[in-house]
């Protein structure tokens, strides 16, 4: 294929990166955009080890990622394809999602009234990612596609995402009962490889069943049978219920095993439904009053824990003035309060300026890493020492401060007899720049150890 068959896209703006997550906006248009051909767009989900997002039912807890499109006139996004799920047990809970790397596919429509150059795609997508605290997360992600040209480059990607798509099947003599509090399951014309091996159950509906209940499943023959235990938060009573079945326990991350979607009939009528809209599940709420009472016993010892810290900050401050990065500060303080004498209201002064020299240094060292962070870039607390050039900097800056302390000489022989009046005059700014150069020559204990 020409080069020019294999123009890319801009990728400007396509990626979102978090500690938790990276999204990228992709998409797979091997024959170029125009009227009746394919074109997918899709959001690609990283997660960190041990992160999930969640399906379109998210289970007992959660909420489904949500992407809304930006298109131009002519161009049509379609809803997602979503993936086979896995299952979370999270101790009373289960949930419904993906973890490791899932690409959500969307099938876009192109029009004959469509007119351009390029397609101007841009996405505004929303996802709760969790462990076992859960952080919303939303990127706004942009990308600009030549419509003469191909974009192939995530086409095995999205060959994966549609692979893993569950794949539809009649409903034939397969039947939904309520009974009992319990939904009754019978399923037939499922594969045959899959018959003797448990199984997992994904309706679409929210609020049905009690994901983080105890069922029981069984084969008999060819028809898989199972009795799940019914939500009492139910608000529904469907005639029809669109659901997922797949193999149990998928090895790896990501989608789980390709599985068999079906609308499956409900036979009979449903036990009253819940008399409020749809809430928390019991097994949410009892999670949710479990960790209520871990807070309430733990604010009894919330005020000693604060005395134990504070304590342990104060013993730790006096072991830092002992290290070689701390003490050296000392001696500079020691000079100072020298020169001095017995100007109290002038020490008194200088340590409020020393003081704000060294909080005013460590805001401006935090608004750096914030701003790199928000940018884009991994970094945490004391990357700057993991730059060659800053250690390299820093250990100059000792040697020299070391050879003065030592008496081999004196600031005020080398530097110009101005910038030495000038200590001399205005001892409040030059305690602030001791501050400044204080929290320079502290900083290697500030380093991730």
């Amino acid at each position: 294929m020409g080069a020019s068959a294999q123009a890319q896209a801009s990728l400007t703006g396509s990626v979102f990166r978090s500690e938790q997550s990276r999204a990228e906006l992709l998409v797979h248009a091997p024959e170029g955009v125009a009227p009746g051909k394919p074109l997918w767009l899709g959001l690609q989900v990283e997660h960190a080890p041990d992160w999930h997002s969640y399906w379109k039912n998210s289970g007992d807890s959660g909420l489904p990622t949500e992407l809304q499109w930006r298109l131009p006139q002519g161009v049509e996004a379609a809803g997602i394809a979503w993936p086979t799920p896995r299952k979370f047990p999270l101790g009373d809970l289960a949930n419904y999602g993906y973890d490791g790397t899932v690409l959500l596919p969307v099938p876009v429509t192109v029009k004959p009234d469509f007119r351009g150059t390029h397609l101007d795609v841009g996405l505004y997508a929303t996802w709760l990612i969790c462990r076992k605290e859960c952080i919303p997360e939303e990127a706004n992600l942009t990308l600009r596609l030549p419509v003469d040209g191909s974009s192939a480059l995530h086409g095995q990607a999205f060959q994966a995402a549609l692979d893993a798509n569950p794949k539809n099947a009649p409903a034939g003599q397969s039947t939904l009962a309520a009974r009992n509090d319990k939904l009754e399951v019978s399923l037939h014309g499922l594969p045959e490889d899959w018959q003797g091996r448990p199984l997992e159950f994904f309706p679409e509906t929210e609020g049905l069943i009690v994901p983080g209940a105890a069922w029981q499943q069984t084969w008999k023959g060819g028809t898989w049978q199972a009795s799940i235990p019914l939500s009492p938060q139910r608000s529904d009573s469907p005639t029809d219920v669109p659901l997922v079945v797949t193999l149990a326990n998928p090895p790896g991350k990501g989608p789980g095993l390709t599985g068999i979607a079906m609308t499956v009939p409900v036979s009979g009528g449903w036990p009253p439904v819940a008399s409020s809209p749809v809430g928390a599940s019991d097994a949410l709420n009892a999670a949710l009053a479990r960790n209520a009472e871990r807070a309430s016993s733990a604010t009894a010892t919330n005020t000693l824990s604060l005395w134990a810290a504070l304590l342990g900050a104060l013993i730790g401050g006096i072991i830092l003035n002992l290290m070689p990065c701390v003490f050296p500060v000392l001696a500079i303080k020691v000079l100072a309060f020298a020169r001095h004498g017995d100007q109290h209201a002038t020490h008194r002064a200088s340590g409020l300026a020393y003081t704000a020299g060294v909080v005013l240094s460590f805001l401006a060292l935090g608004g750096v890493l914030l701003a790199l962070r928000a940018a884009g870039e991994q970094l945490g607390w004391g990357f700057q020492l993991q730059n060659p050039a800053v250690v390299a900097a820093l250990a100059a800056l000792f040697t020299v401060i070391g050879l003065n302390l030592a008496g081999l000489f004196e600031f005020g022989t080398v530097l110009p007899s101005s910038l030495a009046g000038l200590q001399l005059r205005h001892p409040v700014a030059d305690a602030f720049l001791t501050g400044v150069l204080a929290t320079a020559v502290a900083s290697p204990c500030t380093a991730p150890f």
